[in-house]
């Protein structure tokens, strides 16, 4: 397993990020990380597991966050979709594996739109309404997803009816962040999809999807079959 380093300028900003590369064929798999506190970093077990079973990936730190540092008030959800889509360009080839936790589902799921996805993987995904896009993160981004069902008229619903790749959606039995009424609406929203999936990891919670050891090795193999199945196919 190799693992390499790069910096991505976007705007005032480099992006830092990581590629594992386990030899094998050249990348095509990047995964997105969350809002909070969460980093590329959060999901290096995630990625070392995959490239040990043959998946090179790429990651990287949103603005914000992690090594890229700077202040995540000064972007936007639209930004960090951006964000994301150059990584792709500077370290994937098409078509895409895309892995993307929480917040960054819905970014996610807005590249389907940008780029050939063979596999979408949504880890605790959220979605927003389409008016809190362009609203820099802080009081004004809050107070509008804090409204009541603001997600109800994402524009995510839509975009993921149209996709006829693989869906894999992994969420938490206990999530104290995603409505249930969310994972259930995009399942359902995937209804072209070539496959869909829906794994509920059994008392987990938002921060803490793998509970017991056994939590994550099976949602390994999960995401082993799904991605090798597709890549023996492409």
């Amino acid at each position: 397993m190799n693992l390499s380093t790069f910096e991505l300028p976007y705007e005032k900003y480099l992006l830092k990020g990581d590629s594992y590369s386990s030899g094998a064929a050249e990348n095509n798999t990047i995964v997105l990380h969350g809002a909070g506190k969460s980093s590329r970093a959060t999901f290096s077990r995630l990625r070392e597991y995959l490239c040990l079973h043959g998946i090179s990936s790429a990651s990287f730190d949103f603005v914000g966050h992690g090594e890229t540092g700077g202040s995540i008030q000064e972007t936007t959800l639209q930004g960090r979709t951006d964000q994301a889509a150059a990584a792709i360009k500077h370290t994937c080839q098409e078509p895409l594996n895309l892995i993307a936790a929480s917040m960054a589902g819905y970014s996610a799921i807005k590249l389907t739109e940008l780029f050939t996805v063979e596999n979408l993987v949504l880890l605790v995904p959220a979605v927003y309404t389409p008016h809190a896009c362009d609203i820099l993160f802080g009081p004004d981004f809050s107070a509008i997803i804090r409204e009541r069902n603001s997600w109800v008229n994402s524009d995510a619903f839509g975009t993921i009816s149209e996709f006829d790749g693989s869906v894999t959606i992994i969420a938490a039995e206990f999530d104290d962040v995603i409505p249930k009424m969310v994972i259930e609406q995009l399942y359902a929203s995937a209804r072209n999809a070539e496959k869909r999936t829906l794994h509920i990891v059994p008392n987990s919670s938002h921060l803490s999807l793998f509970p017991q050891e056994k939590d994550f090795h099976e949602v390994m193999d999960l995401l082993l079959d799904v991605l090798k199945n597709r890549q023996s196919t492409c």
